[in-house]
């Protein structure tokens, strides 16, 4: 097996495009600690995502998150899964840029609404919005979060035909050309 140099790796991308699943399958195979930032504000803040929407603002909950991830990129040997608007944050980027890798998961439109459209009341930017509605207000995110996604050091599209195991391999692929590639760079210096 391939040896990863003691880093986090960061998931990014979308909501429901895999990261959580994918992680965990990630850190099982590499051996490393699995952490969801999400799970810590829950666990820090003692309330859910939606509550601290609607109680404290996005902004609150920002905060709660750069924390977390600050917090994750000081752990080594650890896969971390980012909310999917975590990336939009400069501050988080420079925390993630200075401890490790990123890998940007990707999923189409369909896959991501076909995902979170039965649960898009746990997803505090989607409450209350109709099919229709969601599936612009997923275009518009995802649109406006690109040139953020883009910025990650390898990418894996998640689709519906594929099994989590299958995008963790695709993405243990593409983590071992971007380390390979760092360490023939680190050669010719």
């Amino acid at each position: 097996m391939f040896d990863f140099p003691d880093k986090p790796i960061f998931l990014t991308g979308f909501m429901a495009t895999g990261k959580t699943k994918v992680g965990r399958i990630l850190a099982a195979r590499l051996q490393r600690a699995f952490v969801d930032t999400d799970d810590w504000v829950v666990n820090a803040a003692g309330k859910t995502i939606p509550e601290i929407f609607a109680q404290d603002g996005e902004a609150a909950f920002r905060q709660w998150e750069h924390r977390a991830i600050r917090k994750a990129s000081q752990m080594g040997r650890v896969i971390v899964s980012l909310g999917g608007g975590a990336i939009a944050q400069p501050r988080n980027w420079d925390a993630i840029r200075n401890a490790g890798i990123c890998l940007c998961l990707r999923a189409s439109v369909h896959t991501i609404f076909e995902r979170v459209r039965r649960k898009r009341d746990k997803r505090p930017l989607l409450t209350g919005l109709d099919d229709e509605g969601l599936k612009k207000k997923i275009e518009k995110m995802l649109l406006d979060r690109e040139p953020f996604y883009a910025c990650a050091d390898a990418f894996v599209t998640s689709t519906d035909d594929r099994t989590p195991e299958d995008t963790a391999a695709m993405a243990l692929r593409a983590l071992q050309r971007v380390f390979a590639s760092a360490d023939e760079m680190n050669c010719a210096d």
